[in-house]
């Protein structure tokens, strides 16, 4: 039997190392940490994989790792693209946006392992459900409100 330990790394520290491996052509997965990607992607449960992209993937309804404006990392999905400006936001959230710039996107989300069962982020059925809960947007509080209830 092997003796695991847990080791806690900032997130400065990783997700530097990350960007690093995406960058030279990797594929990277980690555990989602936070609730604002809630109900797609769930705290301490799900994994994402962060693959390198091309410019023409950063568009409206894809999953990115970023540096916003005040130099955080975020995990949002992209609401808006004007000029060189993204605009992202947590599915989990009802209001609030970040900024960012393509040159601080990390990687693009392009499967998921959701209870133990991998989900690709690229394809039809998640864009459906992609595009659905952004239309919800104006009453997302409300089905947020019942969902944490569950």
């Amino acid at each position: 039997m092997s003796d695991l330990r847990c080791v806690s790394v900032p997130n400065e520290s990783l997700l530097t190392q990350v960007g690093e491996l995406i960058a030279g052509g990797h594929h990277v997965t980690i555990k989602v940490r936070g609730n604002s990607m809630n109900p797609f992607f769930v705290d301490r449960r799900d994994d994402v994989i962060l693959s390198p992209f091309t410019r023409k993937d950063l568009k409206v309804g894809a999953v990115i790792l970023a540096r916003d404006r005040d130099r955080r990392f975020i995990l949002h999905r992209i609401i808006k693209m004007e000029n060189d400006v993204i605009t992202m936001m947590g599915d989990g959230n009802w209001r609030g946006v970040e900024q960012t710039v393509p040159e601080d996107v990390i990687g693009l989300v392009t499967g998921a392992v959701r209870k133990g069962k991998l989900v690709s982020c690229q394809g039809f059925w998640w864009g459906v459900y992609s595009a659905v809960w952004m239309t919800l947007r104006p009453v997302r509080r409300w089905i947020l409100a019942v969902w944490r209830r569950l």
